[in-house]
């Protein structure tokens, strides 16, 4: 699957600045957050760590787990 232009090129960036990030666009594609969805740290910063943008986290985990966009259900 192609993954959508989110217009992130990788800097250096925070793990803590990262995470937020990621818990962001959780929150705008699928209405959960890190914590609702159990996601530990060490998952983050292994992705984090590998320079993965927190948007393509977001996309392999979303699709890793079959979690549907709130498109979905017309929100």
């Amino acid at each position: 699957m192609k993954a959508p232009y989110d217009g992130w090129t990788w800097t250096e960036i925070s793990f803590d600045k990262w995470r937020a990030t990621a818990d962001r666009r959780l929150k705008e594609i699928y209405l959960i957050t890190i914590d609702d969805a159990g996601i530990d740290d060490e998952i983050l910063r292994s992705h984090w760590e590998d320079k993965e943008p927190p948007f393509g986290f977001v996309l392999w985990f979303g699709n890793k787990y079959d979690l549907d966009p709130k498109s979905a259900i017309g929100l």
